[in-house]
């Protein structure tokens, strides 16, 4: 029997069919070598394989909760800065939850099942991490945690967005393309047009160290002034490019 730090399986203990990496597996008669991208886990009771309900493996938001072909029934959970877990080929009619509900870590979400592309009862699990898909055995073990820092450029994306900037194509993804190198060029916080870029300017009053009212008045220029001779900016008093990139962390 095999038992993880922090368990996806309500009975907390399991065995791995699966491990995340490179594998061959038959389907329906057809064979595939290709990369798995989780863990595939049956559950054991009396030390015999069962199936068993599957709780979160974390806080976050439900982003999907649906049924797909190859993932079958499944849930895919957002936890913030980046790092999304989900779950796959739960039983039909399993869910419990919806997209927009708040979870909680050990919450219930679903009971093992075989929908989907898989050939018998199991759970996949999987984590991705800023777009990329990792080994969750470590997270599970306890041994690695999601990296709760907050994603700076995707709260300034975030607020940008609130003063009616657009990323078509990335959205609010946290990281640094040409679609934030365009609205850097035209999210500019001065105080003539502050009225226009509220969120922005608290953003920025919070990165200056100044009273956050949204409003880009001389305390706030005054600490833009500051900031910007400190790190060998122009020292205009306004968030331009150069200064948004500082401020972000870009490089």
């Amino acid at each position: 029997m095999a038992k993880y730090k922090n368990p996806v399986l309500a009975c907390g203990e399991h065995k791995v069919t699966s491990k995340f990496g490179k594998r061959t597996i038959t389907v329906n008669g057809k064979t595939t070598t290709g990369q798995h991208n989780g863990i595939d886990l049956v559950a054991l009771k009396n030390g015999k394989s069962a199936t068993d309900h599957i709780i979160a493996f974390a806080d976050g938001v439900v982003k999907i909760s649906k049924y797909s072909s190859s993932g079958g029934e499944y849930v895919q959970i957002d936890h913030g800065n980046g790092n999304l877990t989900r779950y796959l080929h739960m039983k039909n009619g399993s869910r419990t939850v919806k997209v927009g509900d708040e979870v909680l870590k050990g919450q219930v979400l679903g009971y093992m099942g075989s929908t989907g592309n898989s050939t018998g009862a199991h759970l996949h699990f999987d984590i991705n991490v800023n777009g990329k898909y990792v080994d969750p055995a470590p997270y599970l073990e306890g041994t690695k945690e999601f990296d709760n820092t907050p994603n700076i450029i995707k709260q300034w994306q975030l607020a940008a967005i609130a003063d009616g900037f657009k990323f078509p194509k990335c959205g609010a993804d946290g990281k640094w393309g040409s679609e934030c190198v365009s609205v850097s060029k035209k999210a500019v916080c001065k105080r003539r047009i502050t009225h226009k870029y509220p969120n922005l300017t608290k953003l920025v009053q919070r990165m200056v160290g100044v009273d956050v009212d949204g409003k880009f008045g001389p305390a706030t220029k005054k600490a833009v002034i500051a900031y910007q001779k400190k790190n060998g900016l122009a020292q205009d008093g306004s968030v331009g490019p150069a200064t948004w990139k500082k401020l972000l962390g870009v490089k």
